[in-house]
């Protein structure tokens, strides 16, 4: 084909994805361009579940939960909060049965495993690991059921969405942010 040989058609007409001369064209990413979005070309996946939470016109109580989680996976691409495994490891340093061996006693590792099962069930806030997120306990009785709308947009529609979720607040300072990182993480 002319000027666009090895691109497919689908690839041709999707948004932000306007293809180039090799069809699985790749390009380094850190986790915060990852999940925030780069230059405006790539919306970033949590842009990307905004708009997709839009479009389904996904409920307000869901859209509020999903909504603090999308922060705290946000502000860990962008180094603002701690890794499980950063967590866990001053967890363990700061354990009284810790002797800085190297060892895990039976006790130490106990303890962790209980402190982990109580965050994940929200029984245990660890604002250092999900920041400003308390998590509720999830259970069934809780658990209901909503029907999600299911519409087509075009490629232009998609486009403007998503530009607008690379555009909120959130977003919008996080390349500086992600430079922050980078330089924090470079020795």
């Amino acid at each position: 084909g002319k000027g666009g040989a090895g691109v497919s058609n689908y690839r041709r007409r999707a948004p932000c994805a306007t293809g180039g001369a090799e069809e699985n064209s790749f390009e380094e990413m850190t986790m915060a361009e990852i999940m925030t979005g780069k230059g405006d070309y790539f919306p970033g996946l949590v842009p990307l579940i905004y708009a997709y939470l839009e479009l389904i016109d996904c409920d307000p109580a869901t859209l509020e939960r999903v909504s603090k989680y999308l922060e705290l996976i946000r502000k860990r691409a962008l180094g603002e909060l701690k890794t499980p495994a950063t967590w866990m490891r001053d967890f363990v340093m700061a354990h009284p049965e810790y002797k800085k061996d190297s060892f895990i006693s039976e006790g130490i590792a106990h303890d962790l495993m209980i402190a982990c099962k109580d965050i994940g069930e929200g029984r245990r806030h660890e604002p250092t690991l999900t920041g400003d997120v308390v998590i509720e306990p999830i259970d069934s009785l809780s658990a209901y059921d909503v029907k999600l709308d299911s519409k087509r947009l075009t490629n232009k529609q998609t486009y403007d969405l998503l530009q607008k979720y690379m555009k909120r607040s959130g977003f919008a300072g996080a390349d500086e942010k992600k430079g922050e990182a980078a330089a924090k993480a470079t020795p």
